[in-house]
């Protein structure tokens, strides 16, 4: 039986070993110049040549003209070394042999030992990662200091598994993964020696799935000839390897970039009937949305040729498509979603399912949840908004304008339908004037209790739109104590957006009022809550609550707690938002009894906004004839308004 081809070229001498220059030149200086380390620790990809250049090490302090650094790999000494049979070198497997006793049993028990033939005893550890923590401790001593003629070379594929303390006393030498092009021409080597019949872009192409191993490439080789009976040529590389070809992956990422997600779904179906590995797809796939993402952030030019390695004409067909998808940050996400799915493709049981899951989040960004694909939706509404913020805002100058004329005619209202539409400014200086008007009628503490009008003509303020968390306009709060308690539910509000619940409940569901200055909000608590006094004053807490309602206020408040009623404000003069033309005095209601004759008749009706004559009720007492100015209790107010009763300044 013949041997396998990656035995048969394995390197001999530090010559023939590919791609690890930097390794090689530190080895033989240090068996030149006599400064060989008690132990070493090589790491790197599967197939780089760690094992063979630990056996090279071996023959270059064991061949008969030692020390040298060109071993000849001819001698009695170095043949047996890569037989295997050499009584001074020890190669163990330590996946096989894991345990305690293995490493007192093989290493420490015989490390005392001198060498049989030589002068160095060599102690090759493969897979050392696989060592228990009982055998790593059990090495530690002998590792730290060994006799002097023994050299320990440990090699594995995974050293961050190495305990540290095993690491720092070693040497440690990182291998590299092998280009494609140092493959390709290590493998056209091997064929001529063979005697095979190869083409260059089959080479290339065992080279590329190989990953950097040169051991995985060289067996592909021999498996292409046995197949092509000593021929290696392109398709039977591209058979035997599942190879998609160029022209597939650009159909494929065209459907893509269009969103046809059922195109891309039938071009699965076809595919699968091929047999080829959906594993082999998906990292072609991310190899050429790869390209397409460098295509399309370097653009067209020789950096491109350089970088992707292709002539001029196919480096264009990258950037073309490339343009089809948009922009550089669609290809990008693409590269993520390929990255997942590459991932879930070795532990799923539905390779194909996975696959389709996959091209239609790259194809239909609604299917994807991820930030990346949200983001990419927001920004199409952000464009279609865009487009339609003119009839918005018409919206919100009509509203306005309503309003502005309601403030006019001292609060009587016309039916919706009467509303001006003259064009006037835009909403925003529209609405100002009118929120001046409602803070300084409401912030006349004293009250006179008067007929109120019918719900159809009561006047409303409009207010802007705004966002869930869009911070409110500072005059939608105005100094009126349901302008306060408004305020103060837009911060229980914020506080529960901002997980303080202990707070939000603390503060919710109590009456606050603005002070006569109005630059302190007063929050009304029960008698027996000072502990949530407390915790509502504390620095923390209270710098926090200060933050929010400057924030939603538009300008700084002081906040103050008060523990029962609050005291009764002082009377004050009664103040209208708009002189009426013709003053006349307006008959006043009395508290709660209701009148059973008709008040005294008022004369000629005339706008007034501080009295508006009530309907009289032929089963109600008179009222009497001056208003009461004392101020009005809580119960009082419910009352009234149950009866349709509302106050205004005065």
């Amino acid at each position: 039986m013949s041997l396998s081809l990656y035995r048969k070229y394995r390197p001999e001498t530090f010559a023939d070993v590919v791609g690890q220059e930097h390794i090689e030149t530190t080895l033989r200086n240090a068996v030149l110049e006599d400064r060989v380390s008690h132990a070493y620790l090589f790491t790197g990809p599967r197939g780089t040549g760690k094992t063979t250049t630990a056996r090279l090490l071996a023959k270059a302090l064991l061949c008969e003209q030692a020390p040298t650094g060109h071993p000849d790999g001819s001698c009695e000494q170095c043949l047996e070394i890569a037989e295997g049979i050499h009584p001074d070198v020890f190669e163990l497997d330590a996946a096989s042999r894991t345990g305690v006793e293995n490493v007192r049993e093989e290493i420490i028990g015989r490390v005392q030992y001198a060498p049989v033939r030589g002068g160095w005893k060599i102690y090759i550890i493969d897979e050392v990662h696989m060592l228990s923590g009982g055998a790593f401790n059990a090495l530690l001593k002998t590792l730290e200091e060994p006799p002097p003629h023994v050299v320990f070379v440990l090699c594995t594929t995974e050293a961050h598994k190495v305990p540290q303390t095993i690491r720092s006393r070693c040497q440690r030498f990182d291998f590299h993964r092998l280009s494609e092009e140092e493959i390709a021409a290590r493998l056209r080597a091997i064929s001529e020696q063979e005697g095979f019949t190869v083409e260059s872009e089959a080479l290339v192409l065992i080279a590329r799935r190989s990953q950097g191993s040169m051991r995985d490439a060289i067996g592909s080789l021999e498996q292409i000839a046995v197949f092509g009976g000593g021929s290696v040529s392109f398709e039977a590389a591209r058979s035997m390897l599942g190879e998609i070809a160029s022209d597939e992956l650009f159909a494929l990422a065209d459907l893509i970039a269009s969103r046809d997600i059922a195109g891309c779904f039938a071009w699965v179906a076809s595919f699968t009937q091929g047999g080829t590995d959906i594993a082999h797809l998906s990292r072609d796939l991310t190899m050429h949305i790869r390209n397409l993402s460098l295509a399309s952030v370097v653009g067209k030019g020789p950096a491109l040729d350089e970088l992707l390695g292709l002539d001029a004409q196919k480096s264009e067909a990258y950037v073309e498509q490339a343009e089809r998808f948009g922009s550089s940050d669609r290809l990008v996400n693409a590269l993520v979603v390929l990255g997942d799915l590459t991932g879930q493709l070795r532990t799923s049981a539905h390779a194909r399912l996975a696959l389709e899951i996959a091209l239609a989040r790259l194809a239909r960004p609604s299917s994807d949840l991820s930030l990346e694909s949200l983001a990419d939706r927001v920004a199409t509404l952000e464009q279609v908004a865009s487009a339609g913020a003119g009839a918005a805002g018409a919206v919100r100058t009509v509203a306005a304008t309503g309003v502005a004329a309601v403030a006019a005619t001292g609060g009587a209202a016309a039916p919706a339908a009467e509303t001006p539409t003259t064009p006037t400014a835009p909403a925003a200086p529209t609405a100002a004037p009118v929120d001046e008007a409602v803070v300084s009628t409401a912030a006349a503490p004293a009250r006179t209790a008067v007929a109120a009008p019918a719900p159809a003509e009561t006047p409303t303020t409009p207010t802007a739109p705004t966002t869930p968390n869009a911070a409110p306009a500072p005059s939608v709060f105005s100094r009126s104590p349901e302008g306060a308690n408004r305020l103060i539910d837009e911060l229980v509000r914020r506080l529960n957006q901002r997980k303080k619940r202990r707070l939000a409940t603390l503060l919710g569901g109590f009456r606050a009022r603005f002070d006569e200055a109005g630059t302190t909000l007063i929050v009304q608590l029960p008698s027996d809550a000072a502990f949530a006094r407390s915790t509502l004053e504390s620095p923390e807490n209270n710098g926090l609550l200060l933050s929010l309602l400057a924030e939603l206020y538009g300008s700084r408040l002081a906040l103050s707690f008060v523990l029962g009623d609050f005291a009764a404000p002082p009377a004050a003069p009664t103040t209208s938002a708009v002189p009426a033309p013709e003053p006349a005095p307006a008959a006043t209601s009395a508290p709660p009894a209701a009148p059973t004759t008709p008040a005294a008749p008022a004369p000629e009706p005339s706008p007034a906004p501080s009295a508006i004559a009530p309907t009289p009720n032929p089963s109600s007492p008179p009222a009497p004839a001056a208003a009461d100015s004392t101020p009005l209790s809580t119960s009082d107010s419910i009352l009234f308004e149950a009866f349709g009763v509302t106050f205004e300044e005065g």
